[in-house]
């Protein structure tokens, strides 16, 4: 049976695709093809393909050296940086098993997720390490490897440098120095990956907002084929240049921005983390060509009051996920990326980014996240998961296909969960057109239950968008003796608007622009939203603070 998205396939875009080696396996072809060519740029300093190669390869025998045998997990702590690539497919080289690690976690974050993880190595940013020497003596780690965000620094930078890479370098007892490692080990070609379809390359660890992390199994075939199915879908070439700055640690950034330019011969311009105008000098200096960033960032960049002295028009592609775009940014991002495809994504750490659906190029439909593509999704009833729904009829979110994980880490319940008939279930209720296209309504958990209807909070948050106070909204049900449930809306007010604007007038636009049962009948003015460091709204946060504010009385 054709798939119904197969209307809008793009024409250069296969449908199927051989996977044949792991993701850093293609790294080496382009350093063999073009070894001069740029993969990495990092504030003015370039490292090209064949030197990339040779620092992956001395990553893997120094990781084989300190005894780390295939299978073995290898944390990685760092804001993106060129190391951050070194360590990640160098240990994916040595036959061990890369586990990213949010730089932001605190000690308990990173105690449960080391345990979780049985992680006997970490390689990690000596500006992190403070937070992560607390909780060492009650994890599994073994070794630890270090290095600076200056070790890859040009001597006089051209892009304005986060304060960490600022300071000296600093060292600490029972640490190995990366750059000693690298310096000691052979450049001798080195691959372990034996079977692509069972051994995993990644612990990707889901992002928390549904209760404690779990680790997403993602073998080194999934990954592969993500990053082809990536750039067939984008049409990425070797002149594109990526905009590195999504956090490599989330499979987001990760997927998109690190490990697809790379499989595809392009270059990836690296910042450590997200700060505006200097995002937007990188993009003015290096012509980028393709970015991928949240919602909340594509806001940032776009508030920035200098906008217009920087030049965004070498933009062919931006997307942005984690949230809703609205028409007033989809318009803003248009008028100065004139040249860009403007897109949405939907994807989970369970299907490593791409494995949800994607925008096909040239033919965004507003309010959809775009089609399948390299998997199958189905939507079926919220009550049984057996009975596939219509078009345009709402149910739980379905995926199948070979990018998606092969169950959690240690974790045999949630897995038998989730995955059923080989179909990920992915607790996001959502709906599918005739066309194929997608749209999220929302959490399963989050689904508000008011009178006997069900009313997604992402609908009532897309027609908050509309009114022309509202910078940025969530949506949650909180209890109410007659109707069960009630949307409560947490928003934060653009900044022309605050003070001027009550919580009483936007109920009573709710009122005029919203059938009864699904208005929000509770306002709340916040400064800001709880969001994870991918970005994501934390609405849980807001759910656990409403029931303590009830407890109280």
């Amino acid at each position: 049976m054709e798939r119904r998205w197969y209307k809008v396939w793009p024409l250069w875009v296969p449908k199927t695709f051989p996977v044949e080696k792991p993701t850093s396996e293609y790294i080496r072809e382009w350093a063999s093809l073009t070894p001069d060519k740029i993969a990495l740029s990092y504030h003015g300093r370039d490292i090209t393909y064949a030197e990339l190669n040779n620092l992956i390869d001395r990553m893997a025998r120094g990781l084989l050296n300190l005894g780390i045998q295939p299978g073995d997990r290898v944390a990685i702590h760092m804001e993106n940086c060129p190391q951050f690539v070194i360590a990640y497919f160098g240990t994916q080289r040595a036959g061990a098993v890369v586990v990213p690690v949010n730089p932001m976690f605190k000690q308990a974050e990173l105690d449960y997720e080391l345990n979780d993880a049985q992680a006997e190595t970490l390689v990690g940013l000596d500006t992190l390490y403070a937070e992560m020497e607390k909780i060492r003596g009650r994890t599994p780690l073994k070794r630890v490897i270090l290095t600076s965000l200056r070790d890859y620094l040009p001597p006089e930078p051209i892009l304005p440098l986060p304060k960490e890479a600022l300071a000296g370098k600093k060292s600490f007892p029972e640490t190995i120095d990366l750059q000693d490692l690298l310096e000691g080990s052979s450049d001798q070609p080195i691959c372990l990956v034996k079977d692509i379809e069972k051994e995993l390359a990644i612990l990707q660890y889901t992002g928390g907002t549904t209760g404690l992390p779990k680790g997403a199994m993602i073998s080194h075939y999934a990954l592969s084929c993500a990053n082809l199915g990536s750039m067939f879908w984008f049409r990425h070439r070797e002149d594109d240049v990526h905009l590195g700055v999504t956090p490599f640690f989330h499979v987001m950034g990760q997927q998109q921005l690190m490990c697809t330019p790379l499989v595809s011969g392009g270059r990836v311009v690296i910042l450590s983390r997200f700060v505006p105008d200097v995002v937007a000098q990188a993009i003015t200096h290096y012509r980028c060509t393709f970015w991928v960033g949240a919602t909340t960032m594509m806001i940032a960049l776009l508030n920035l009051p200098n906008i217009r002295q920087y030049d965004f028009s070498s933009f062919r592609v931006l997307l942005s996920g984690g949230t809703p775009i609205s028409v007033e940014l989809q318009n803003k991002m248009k008028e100065l990326a004139p040249r860009a495809a403007i897109g949405e994504g939907y994807g989970l750490s369970e299907t490593i980014a791409h494995g949800g659906s994607i925008t096909p190029l040239y033919r965004y439909k507003m309010g959809f996240l775009g089609v399948p593509h390299l998997n199958d999704v189905k939507i079926v009833d919220i009550e049984t998961g057996t009975r596939e729904r219509g078009p345009n009829e709402e149910g739980e979110i379905a995926i199948k296909g070979p990018v998606v994980m092969q169950g959690y880490w240690n974790n045999p319940q949630e897995t038998a969960e989730v995955l059923r008939n080989g179909w990920l279930y992915t607790g996001d209720l959502g709906l599918m057109d005739e066309e194929g296209y997608i749209k999220v309504l929302g959490r399963k958990r989050e689904l508000i239950k008011c009178s006997g209807y069900s009313v997604f909070p992402a609908e009532v948050e897309a027609l908050l968008y509309r009114h022309p106070a509202v910078h940025e909204t969530a949506v949650i049900g909180v209890i109410d003796p007659y109707r069960g449930e009630t949307p409560k809306a947490f928003i934060i007010l653009k900044p022309e608007y605050a003070g001027k604007v009550t919580e009483t007038e936007i109920l009573d636009w709710c009122k005029e622009n919203m059938a009864a049962y699904k208005r929000p009948r509770l306002v709340e003015f916040r400064e800001e939203l709880p969001k994870s460091a991918a970005g994501k709204l934390l609405k849980r946060i807001l759910v656990e603070e409403e029931k303590q504010t009830a407890a109280k009385g």
